[in-house]
C-alpha cells in the first residue's frame, strides 16, 4: 500500500508539470532542460516503477506461499520514495536556471542542485539492497504465508500460496458476486465458507 499511495503522489507532482510543460510560454523555456527530464523520471520511475514494486509486495505471498518481511518492506520504501524525490525533484530548479539536458559537465552556479540529486541517486541506488535481501530471505525461510493474506476478492485467493499448478483441478468455482463485491459481506463464489475452511485446514 506504502508503494501504491508514494506512486500515486508522484505521479500527481508529475502530472503538474506536464501540464507546464503542455503550456507553450512556459515550454519555451523549458524546452531541452533538465525540467524535462526531471518530469519524465518522476513518471518512469517515481509512478511507474514504484507501482511495479507495489505489484511484486502484493503478488509474493501468492506465489511464493511465504510472507515477506514488513520492516525490510517499510526500509525499501523509505529509501526508495526519498531517493526518488531527491534524485529528480532538483531537475525543476535546475531547468528553472536553464541547465540544458544531455550535458557531461555544469557550470559552477548548477552544483548545488546537481550533489542533491546525486545524493537521492545513491539512495536510490541503496534501496535495492534491502528489497533483495527481503526477497531472498522471505522466499527461503520467512513465514508461511495464507491463502488470502490481503482479504481480497478473486478466484485466486480462493486457492492454497502458492496455488497448485492446475489451479481448481476438477471443479472451477461458480461465481455468484458482481464485479463490485467489496465491502457488501456477500460471497464471491457458491460454498465460499466451505472452500476456505478448507484451505485454513490445510
Amino acid at each position: 500500500m506504502l508503494f501504491a499511495l508514494g506512486g500515486l503522489f508522484n505521479f500527481v507532482f508529475a502530472g503538474v508539470t506536464g501540464i507546464m510543460l503542455a503550456t507553450v510560454p512556459v515550454d519555451i523555456h523549458v524546452n531541452n532542460t533538465y525540467f524535462v527530464v526531471g518530469h519524465f523520471h518522476y513518471v518512469i520511475y517515481g509512478a511507474a516503477t514504484m507501482g511495479v514494486y507495489a505489484a511484486i509486495y502484493h503478488w509474493f505471498p501468492k506465489f511464493t506461499g511465504h510472507m515477506y518481511y514488513e520492516g525490510l518492506g517499510k526500509l525499501h520504501f523509505l529509501l526508495t520514495f526519498v531517493g526518488t524525490n531527491l534524485n529528480f525533484f532538483p531537475m525543476h530548479p535546475l531547468g528553472l536556471m536553464g541547465m540544458p539536458r544531455r550535458v557531461s559537465s555544469y557550470d559552477p552556479e548548477f552544483a548545488f542542485w546537481n550533489v542533491i540529486a546525486s545524493l537521492g541517486a545513491f539512495l536510490l541506488g541503496v534501496s535495492i539492497i534491502p528489497f533483495l535481501l527481503n526477497l531472498v530471505s522471505s522466499w527461503v525461510r520467512g513465514p508461511k504465508s495464507p491463502a488470502n493474506p490481503w482479504n481480497a476478492i478473486g478466484l485466486e485467493w480462493l486457492l492454497p500460496s502458492p496455488p497448485p499448478a492446475e489451479n481448481f483441478e476438477e471443479h472451477v468455482p461458480t461465481v455468484i458476486s458482481g464485479p463490485y463485491g467489496y465491502g457488501t459481506g456477500r460471497p464471491l463464489v457458491e460454498h465460499q465458507a466451505e472452500i476456505e475452511r478448507t484451505l485454513l485446514q490445510a
